[in-house]
């Protein structure tokens, strides 16, 4: 895992990765984006914490997720 990666809040996470906040959410809920390596609260411990995301991981995971099969993120 790269430490030095930016986490950025959601908006900015789905307009840099072209995708929805709501795209966002349903992935994390599929565990394409896991917690710890893609995303994590901004203040650990609390449910209502904002969500902030490490481009450069979530990138990756689309991409893997876009190599295997294209149907995929249809469902995800």
């Amino acid at each position: 895992m790269n430490t030095t990666a930016l986490w950025v809040a959601q908006r900015a996470a789905a307009d840099q990765l072209g995708v929805s906040e709501r795209t966002l959410i349903r992935w994390r809920s599929s565990g394409l984006l896991q917690a710890g390596k893609h995303w994590r609260r901004k203040f650990p411990g609390s449910a209502n914490s904002p969500v902030l995301y490490r481009l450069e991981d979530c990138d990756q995971a689309m991409s893997e997720t876009f190599a295997r099969d294209p149907q995929l993120m249809e469902v995800a």
